[in-house]
Parts: structure tokens; C-alpha cells; sequence
């Protein structure tokens, strides 16, 4: 069996592949979900780190913090807990994020007039700025690593992702679910 691939012995392993294949051996383990989501963390990690060097180091941001300013940009401000949800951080991960940006003069808080307990973060002009050039040279960064893939492929793996992320979002809802039941019992 080709770990982590679908039956094709012709495949060649990785030495990361091939040290977890060695570890599991025999164990009732799905090997091909592990092959899925440990190349999904590596894949992403490593995109991280390309970026940050090859693209974010001059205007001094992090990933995470150019995520949070793409957010802003793309969808206008919105309360804290929407915007770290739909940068995929944690609320902890973003209040730390937006002070650093906030005080570069990239964005900046202020209180919702509906619930003045709750904070809109908002994109400045000088954000603005930064995003619009980053974005450009980050897509063509996109592009350039996964060019060694045909549109076809890229389309069929932009889809997989997707459907794992809808069926990360349904678990979620559902331990959610079963936690507030657990928790309304005697």
C-alpha cells in the first residue's frame, strides 16, 4: 500500500511519509487521512513561512497580521469575534494581532454603538495602502506555488479543501451542540 496516496505502489514516499508509515506499522489507522491532513499542515506551514520571508518581511507583518488587514480589506470593519473568526484565528491570537496593528497605525478600535462592551475593528488609510500593494506580489506568490499544477488540479483541490472545511465547521457545530446539551444536565 502507497501511504497516503490512493493505491498507487508506484508512488515515491517522502522520508516523513515513509518514518510515519514505519511508527504505525500494523495499527488499525487510517493512513490515507493522516497522509491528507499531515500534507494539509505541512502545505501550510510552509506557505507561511514562504510568505512571510518572501513577501511580508520588508513591511515588517506577520502572516497572521496580514491576514487580519486582508480581512478588513476585502470585507470592511466588522466586531472583533467576526473578524478573528473569518481570519481563522482566536479571539486571544487577535486581540494581540490588532494592538501591534493598531498601534503601526493600520487599523483601528472603536466601540460599537449598539453594545459599547463590544469593539469594531476598522482598516486605516495607511492599511489600506499596504494591503493593496502586498496583495498583488502575495497572489502571484499563490500562483507561482502551485504552478506545477494544472487548473484542473488546482480547481479539484481548492474543492476537497472546501469539503473538508465544511465538514471541520458541521463537527464543530455538532460538539457545540452536544457540549450545551451536556451542560444543561443535572
Amino acid at each position: 500500500m502507497a501511504w497516503g496516496f490512493f493505491g498507487d505502489e508506484q508512488v515515491e514516499l517522502t522520508p516523513v511519509e515513509k518514518d510515519i508509515r514505519a511508527r504505525v506499522g500494523d495499527r488499525p489507522v487510517d493512513l490515507h487521512a493522516t497522509g491528507v491532513m499531515s500534507n494539509i499542515y505541512r502545505v501550510a506551514s510552509m506557505m507561511r513561512n514562504h510568505m512571510e520571508r518572501e513577501i511580508l518581511f520588508d513591511s515588517n507583518l506577520s502572516f497572521t497580521a496580514f491576514i487580519v488587514l486582508f480581512t478588513l480589506w476585502v470585507w470592511g470593519g466588522m466586531e472583533s469575534q467576526r473578524l478573528a473568526g473569518k481570519a481563522g484565528v482566536t479571539k486571544g491570537t487577535l486581540t494581540g494581532v490588532v494592538k501591534t496593528l493598531e498601534r503601526r497605525g493600520l487599523c483601528e478600535r472603536s466601540g460599537n454603538p449598539q453594545d459599547r462592551r463590544r469593539v469594531i475593528v476598522s482598516l486605516t488609510e495607511e492599511g489600506a495602502k499596504i494591503v493593496q500593494n502586498l496583495a498583488p506580489l502575495y497572489n502571484r506568490e499563490e500562483s507561482r506555488l502551485v504552478e506545477g499544477l494544472s487548473v484542473e488540479v488546482q480547481i479539484l483541490v481548492a474543492n476537497s479543501l472546501r469539503s473538508i472545511l465544511a465538514t471541520g465547521a458541521q463537527l464543530k457545530s455538532q460538539s457545540s451542540t452536544e457540549n450545551s446539551k451536556d451542560s444543561d444536565s443535572p
